[in-house]
């Protein structure tokens, strides 16, 4: 389920405008978005992921700050081996919220399909 939750976040295009800083960085992140699904089954390549999500997660407007905390919060979860998934589930809800409303974000404020 985490991981179709996952699909509905990406890729990465390229940014058009909105603030620079994020939109370099949600652009930067494009080879890491297209291979997320498979990285949170690696704990180094999600440890990988969660890098590149701090990096987006430092710089985002405050209308989606807390997605992106979200976000980077399912993402850490990966970045061991066997790791503790028993309160995704209550979550799940929250987090597929979360990730529609960055991807929202990210193609108004961008001009980023994280959808495609």
């Amino acid at each position: 389920m985490a991981l179709l939750l996952l699909s509905t976040v990406l890729p990465v295009a390229s940014c058009s405008n909105g603030s620079t800083s994020y939109c370099d960085a949600v652009r930067d992140a494009e080879q890491e978005w297209s291979e997320a699904g498979a990285s949170l089954q690696d704990p180094a390549a999600a440890a990988r992921l969660v890098t590149t999500v701090r990096r987006i997660e430092a710089s985002p407007p405050d209308e989606v700050r807390a997605d992106w905390r979200k976000l980077l919060d399912l993402f850490e979860r990966f970045t061991v081996d066997n790791p503790d998934l028993s309160s995704l589930t209550k979550q799940l809800a929250g987090l597929e919220s979360a990730a529609k409303r960055v991807e929202t974000h990210a193609k108004e404020t961008c001009g980023v399909d994280l959808g495609r």
